[in-house]
């Protein structure tokens, strides 16, 4: 029997990710395990459970595989900034993917 492949994001290309609002914002997930069908989206928790008004879909334009990801985000009008000029500033926001029952995310998604 093969052994399952698990679900990792590695990294992001690049990091971090700045989406001004209303504009796409092409990146690229770096991992193992990714396919059709994945869920990918922005969080305020790395257990994916707040998601954030952005909108990721797959980039068609580009040649996805089980380890490279290419993806076109593009924050909503009214989803709030990520202020890192603050004295203490805000954490950046977690890419999550979910497939098949597995779940991944990595920090690294500023909204500019």
């Amino acid at each position: 029997m093969p052994a399952k492949t698990t679900l990792q994001i590695v990294r992001l290309d690049p990091k971090p990710v700045q989406a001004p609002l209303r504009t796409r914002t092409p990146f690229t997930l770096i991992g193992h395990g990714f396919g059709e069908g994945m869920d990918v989206y922005v969080s305020t928790k790395q257990d994916g459970s707040d998601r954030v008004d952005v909108e990721v879909l797959r980039d068609d334009s580009a040649t996805s595989t089980d380890k490279v990801w290419p993806v076109v985000a593009k924050p909503a009008l009214g989803a709030p900034p990520t202020d890192t000029t603050k004295d203490k500033p805000d954490p950046p926001l977690w890419v999550v993917i979910k497939l098949n029952g597995q779940k991944s995310a990595i920090q690294g998604f500023l909204i500019v």
